[in-house]
């Protein structure tokens, strides 16, 4: 009896400090309620203008987290004079290192490198000696020597606060800005598309007030002059959120993606991902995936889909960005049809479109075509098909320490058109027995719990967790540049 009454305390308890909560988040997202003016410098909140202390980590009066704005706010990497003084410090572009910690065992000073959240970096620059080991040992040329005493580097379309490029009324919104999280590529793509509708309604282009989460507002039909006031490319986390705050506020949308619905999340590259809290979902209310398994991401995102009945046109990739004319509009290029559009927010990835094998079984959620955390995998047994430096990369990556059974599969007999260096340590894993290569091996099938493959005309059948495909593939930086977009490197705190 006692057990069940602490049970009730702890219970009612609870609930008086959630609704105190969601009713302070509710006053502050209404207006309600003047929060206290910051001590100290502030700086204006990117969404609402209010003042928000320097080390503020949310905008009293909304609600934004501050670090939506981190790389937006980075300042460009500048070139460093070869006249400059001072010892070198290790410069690591986030979006190449995979955080296989090889620069951290390879530095003689330690504590001076750390892999921390599946990426190097320098947690302590005063221990650094700029002996240069760490960069020799970097497998993806991830970690250069610099005199800018640069923490961490990204290379990312130069986009503002806004999330606007260079070129007015296109946006860019989730992983291929620079953060890779689901939470801020959902946050991204709302405040785009917010940013969008008030852009709408500063013309005189008024649709209509937002609707609830249980509203479920019908998609809007297609515009009878055939302009959309905003095209939506990519149908990820930042694609999906920016499409359904279109619909919430009943804006002319056309939602593209080169995939079927949940391409992208099957094809997510981390097998375990980080939501640490919920998310607010337009048109569906709190998003939280408690074991994070790409496997329950891709049961919600399918349910989303179900209920909101948000429109989606799949298979159908966009070759070409343009203005059309001297009328301000975009020509969104298709196979299919050419689009006229007011605005474009560009939900991409950073991952382009990927070469893929074309064999069975090639759509399991455990194929992906893209490593970014070779942490992230222990004790697995994981195939990577592909003969290039991405591909070694990966497999030095993951196999390093023989944490996992890692093979390389690769259709070809040599590694001629990969690296020296990256060669060389992939004969040294090798010879140690720590990296199992197949030559003259094509992929013929993927099952659940193994591999089917072809080595020499020989049918091989090998235990399989995951598989990594790094065949090649467009890069999404090629496609930005034929856009018109500016891509820049930017120094990024920690």
């Amino acid at each position: 009896m006692e057990t069940f009454w602490a049970f009730l305390i702890g219970f009612g308890l609870t609930l008086l400090f959630v609704s105190r909560y969601l009713r302070t988040m509710k006053l502050s997202r209404a207006g309600g309620g003047a929060a206290p003016a910051p001590a100290g410098p502030t700086r204006p909140c990117p969404r609402c203008s209010r003042p928000v202390a320097m080390d503020g980590s949310f905008c009293a009066g909304c609600g934004a987290p501050m670090a939506l704005w981190n790389v937006h706010r980075a300042p460009v990497q500048q070139a460093v004079g070869s006249g400059e003084k001072g010892k070198p410090r290790p410069s690591i572009n986030a979006s190449v290192c995979m955080g296989c910690g090889s620069c951290v065992d390879a530095c003689p000073e330690k504590g001076a490198l750390e892999v921390r959240g599946g990426k190097s970096t320098l947690a302590n620059p005063a221990l650094c000696a700029g002996h240069a080991s760490c960069a020799k040992a970097c497998p993806t040329g991830a970690l250069t020597l610099s005199h800018a005493n640069v923490a961490q580097t990204l290379r990312v379309p130069l986009v503002d606060v806004n999330f606007e490029t260079n070129v007015k009324g296109l946006f860019i919104a989730g992983e291929l800005g620079g953060m890779g999280l689901i939470k801020t590529a959902i946050n991204e793509g709302r405040l785009a598309l917010e940013h969008v509708r008030r852009r709408l309604e500063a013309a005189g282009v008024v649709r209509r007030a937002a609707g609830g989460h249980d509203a479920h507002p019908e998609p809007p039909a297609d515009p009878e002059d055939g302009v959309y006031d905003v095209a939506v490319v990519g149908a990820g986390p930042a694609g999906l959120s920016a499409s359904l705050t279109a619909q919430q506020y009943g804006i002319y949308y056309l939602t593209l993606e080169q995939g079927e619905v949940a391409t992208t999340i099957r094809h997510y590259p981390r097998h375990k991902f980080l939501m640490a809290e919920p998310v607010e979902m337009p048109l569906y209310g709190s998003l939280y995936i408690a074991d994070g398994a790409k496997e329950a991401l891709l049961s919600v995102w399918e349910t989303i889909i179900a209920n909101t009945r948000v429109r989606i046109r799949t298979n159908e990739r966009v070759e070409s960005i343009r203005r059309a004319g001297d009328s301000g509009l975009f020509a969104l290029a298709t196979p299919k049809a050419t689009y006229q559009v007011r605005n474009v927010i560009l939900a991409l990835g950073k991952r382009g479109v990927p070469r893929r094998l074309g064999v069975p079984g090639e759509d399991l959620a455990k194929v992906t075509y893209r490593l970014i955390e070779a942490e992230a995998y222990e004790n697995r047994d994981i195939l990577i098909a592909g003969g290039g430096d991405s591909a070694i990369e990966a497999a030095l990556g993951v196999g390093k320490g023989g944490r996992n059974r890692v093979t390389l599969a690769y259709r070809g007999d040599d590694f001629k058109r990969a690296r020296e260096r990256n060669q060389e340590m992939l004969a040294q894993r090798e010879a140690e027995g720590l990296l199992r290569v197949l030559r003259n091996t094509q992929v013929r099938e993927i099952l659940a719990d193994k591999v089917r493959l072809s080595v020499r005309n020989e049918i091989l059948e090998l235990p399989n967790d995951f598989v990594i495909v790094l065949i090649g593939g467009e890069s999404p930086e090629d496609f930005l540049r034929k856009t018109g977009v500016e891509i820049v490197e930017k120094a990024v705190s920690q």
